[in-house]
């Protein structure tokens, strides 16, 4: 109602394709966000992680959008019932929840930007998000909270998939403009 959209309007939201390896019947997992960017499976608990950006398209104009124009997202889909378990604001906590339409620089340094990777690790308990926008990278938990050593860790430039070596304690991140 808010959006101004002409009455039935719709618009399909299928996210994530399940695809079933042994008969490829698909499915779907739909109402993640805006624009998914990369997923992953946390080999845990099986949830499907994807990560993106959800815009405020429901605000008509910029000047009312007044700062506020998305927010990064991580969504948990469960493959088995193809619904979206919950959907997590990756920058909500240090951004103060959106009450104000500026933050000072520092709190703005910790966020991510335009996510283009994800990587769990083989327990589960944290996954590695790469930043394109804010050439960085933030480690959260198992429910999407940041769990890293530091806010961010700085990349270079362009900054999109990344692999993990846990042998090695590594993580590989593919830098797409450096």
């Amino acid at each position: 109602g808010s959006s101004g959209r002409p009455v039935g309007w719709t618009l399909t939201d299928h996210d994530v394709a399940v695809i079933d390896a042994n008969t490829l019947a698909l499915d779907y997992i739909d109402h993640m966000m805006n624009a998914c960017m990369a997923v992953d499976v946390n080999p845990a608990n099986g949830l499907i992680s994807v990560v993106g950006t959800d815009a405020t398209n429901e605000v008509r104009f910029e000047p009312v959008v007044n700062g506020k124009f998305l927010r990064v997202n991580i969504a948990f889909g469960d493959p088995d019932s193809l619904v979206t378990t919950a959907i997590e604001d990756l920058n909500g906590a240090h951004a103060g929840n959106y009450v104000s339409n500026t933050i000072p620089l520092a709190e703005r340094e910790k966020s991510i930007g335009d996510p283009r990777g994800i990587q769990w690790n083989a327990a589960g308990t944290r996954a590695y998000i790469t930043g394109m926008g804010s050439n960085n990278m933030i480690v959260v938990d198992a429910t999407g909270e940041r769990a890293g050593l530091s806010d961010t860790i700085e990349l270079r430039e362009g900054p999109t998939g990344l692999k993990l070596d846990e042998t090695r304690g590594q993580a590989y991140v593919l830098n797409r403009f450096h």
